[in-house]
C-alpha cells in the first residue's frame, strides 16, 4: 500500500519534472523502440550529454538492426568511440541485431540480450511505450534511499518492488523526472535548500537535526 508521504512525493515530482524536464534528442516525441533503446544502451556508466554528442549520427549510420546487421564492429565501434567501451559496446549491438530482427517487447526477454539489465530493459519500454515499469539505477537508489531513509529496503528485489509500487500510469514522464531530479537536485551533494521534498525527506530531516 502506497503511503501519503509516497503519493505526495510522486505527485510533487510529476510537477517538478514538468517545470524542470532537461531536453535530449532521444526524448523527442514517437521515437521508435530501437532508438530508445539505443539511447538507453549508451547510457550505461555514460553522462547523457556525451550520448548526446553521438546519438544523432549514429542513428543517420544505423537507423534500425539491418544496417547493424550489414555493419562490421570496427565500423560501429568507430560510430561510438568518443563514449568509450566502444569495442564492448559494437560487440553486444553486432550479437543482437544478428539474432534478432526485432527487439522484442517484454522486459525479460529483452534482458537476455548483451549488456542488457533490468535498467535498460525497463527505462527503454517505459520511454518508448509507456509501459509502468519501474528505473532503478544508482541515482535514482539515492534519491529513494535519502527521501524515504526509514522505509527504504536492502536488497535489490524489495527495492524494485518498492519502486514498482511507486509509479504512477503516467510512467513515462514520472520516470523521466525521477532521473531529472536525481541528476540536477539530489546529487551527491545534494541541493536539500532547493528540494520540493525537504519537508517530508528523511535524510533533510536527519541533517537538521
Amino acid at each position: 500500500m502506497t503511503s501519503e508521504t509516497e503519493r505526495r512525493f510522486r505527485n510533487d515530482l510529476l510537477e517538478w519534472g514538468r517545470k524542470n524536464r532537461r531536453e535530449y534528442s532521444w526524448r523527442e516525441p514517437d521515437r521508435t523502440l530501437y532508438e530508445v533503446f539505443v539511447a538507453e544502451f549508451f547510457l550505461t556508466q555514460t553522462p547523457a550529454d556525451n550520448v548526446e554528442t553521438v546519438y544523432s549520427e549514429f542513428l543517420g549510420q544505423f537507423p534500425s538492426l539491418d544496417e547493424i546487421v550489414e555493419a562490421s564492429e570496427d565500423e560501429l565501434a568507430e560510430a561510438i568511440e568518443p563514449l568509450g567501451f566502444q569495442n564492448m559496446r559494437a560487440s553486444a549491438l553486432k550479437q543482437i541485431a544478428s539474432s534478432h530482427d526485432h527487439l522484442p517487447t517484454e522486459p525479460e526477454l529483452l534482458m537476455e540480450l548483451p549488456r542488457v539489465g533490468r535498467y535498460v530493459a525497463n527505462a527503454t519500454l517505459c520511454f518508448a511505450r509507456g509501459d509502468r515499469l519501474p528505473v532503478l539505477d544508482r541515482n535514482v537508489e539515492r534519491v529513494y534511499s535519502r527521501v524515504f531513509r526509514d522505509t527504504w529496503p536492502e536488497s535489490e528485489a524489495e527495492q524494485f518492488a518498492f519502486t514498482e509500487r511507486l509509479v504512477p500510469d503516467e510512467a513515462r514522464a514520472y520516470n523521466l523526472a525521477l532521473l531529472d531530479f536525481g541528476a540536477l537536485i539530489c546529487q551527491t551533494e545534494p541541493l536539500c535548500e532547493q528540494c520540493f521534498a525537504n519537508e517530508y525527506c528523511i535524510y533533510f530531516r536527519e541533517l537538521e537535526e
